[in-house]
């Protein structure tokens, strides 16, 4: 999948040529990181909201009891009827704290899942952020709804998948200037970001209305009770992040940094699907960082 390349290749070539985090600023991180999660996970537990830990952060739990131990992320997976709750007590509870950067409603934000910064603190990925919106985060992913019916599901799948393409074109065109010198010397990467900027352009003149219609389109399926639920904004979009609803909402409890957390019960079942064989540490060369160009913790 082309979006799915296109990160990998600046999370692991391009951004090993940029700042390199210390193993001391690794680990401040991990502990601000850890502190937004665990505040996170009290207003869920708190207001009943099924929520469960998600990507990397699943991996790190299931794999090293914690954190991976060069990376910093945290993503949290929460079914998308309980999101507008959430954040709205976050704000309540949190409002001096944190900052939400959330799609459609964040001015300038476009990702197509959460992110919960911490105030007061810089992490920042791309020169295109609000220096004042870019603390250290954790991410929030959505879980929706999509259809029983396998036709009406792929169609689903299929505008979403491509959606997130039209949206990665877009940014590619928006931030232009930066990708450009970020791919320098990267052939394949001076490839994407021409061919994906050129698409970008083309949808400059409408991009909000686009990028709104895209976040309606992983909400389309309103069935709270289908056999299949997806997330279409996680690593592997939405054929490689589609699960049977009665084995994915599952929960078990597995220890991260020696405080219990929910994971899915089929987390073999997941974590194969989006890493393949997860047990297995992968080479410097393979392992994903982020691009920094500044840092304030």
């Amino acid at each position: 999948m082309a979006v799915m390349e296109t990160n990998q290749l600046f999370k692991t070539q391009i951004a090993q040529k940029k700042h390199q985090l210390t193993n001391e600023e690794i680990e401040k991180l991990k502990k601000i990181s850890l502190e937004i999660l665990l505040d996170v996970i009290a207003v869920c537990e708190e207001l009943e909201i099924p929520y469960m830990l998600g990507g990397g952060t699943a991996l790190g739990a299931v794999r090293h009891k914690g954190f991976i131990p060069w990376d910093d992320d945290v993503d949290l997976n929460v079914p998308r009827k309980y999101i507008d709750a959430l954040l709205e007590e976050i704000k309540h509870r949190y409002g001096n704290k944190y900052s939400l950067d959330v799609p459609c409603i964040t001015e300038g934000y476009l990702s197509s899942f959460i992110q919960i910064h911490k105030n007061g603190t810089i992490f920042r990925e791309f020169l295109a952020q609000d220096i004042d919106r870019c603390g250290v985060k954790i991410d929030i992913f959505p879980i929706e709804n999509t259809y029983n019916n396998q036709f009406k599901r792929t169609i689903h799948g299929f505008f979403c998948e491509a959606g997130l393409f039209l949206l990665s074109c877009y940014r590619m065109f928006a931030w232009r200037k930066e990708y450009k010198l970020l791919a320098k010397g990267t052939p394949k990467a001076e490839v994407l970001v021409r061919v994906k900027g050129a698409i970008g352009m083309l949808l400059a003149p409408a991009h909000k209305f686009w990028y709104r219609r895209i976040q309606q389109l992983f909400q389309q399926c309103k069935d709270e009770t289908s056999q299949y639920v997806v997330i279409p904004s996680g690593r592997g979009h939405f054929f490689h992040e589609l699960y049977e609803r009665a084995r994915f909402m599952e929960f078990t409890t597995m220890e991260f940094e020696e405080i219990p957390m929910k994971i899915t019960k089929d987390y073999d079942g997941y974590l194969t699907e989006l890493y393949g064989n997860y047990m297995e540490i992968p080479k410097a060369e393979k392992r994903e960082h982020h691009v920094i160009y500044e840092l304030k913790i």
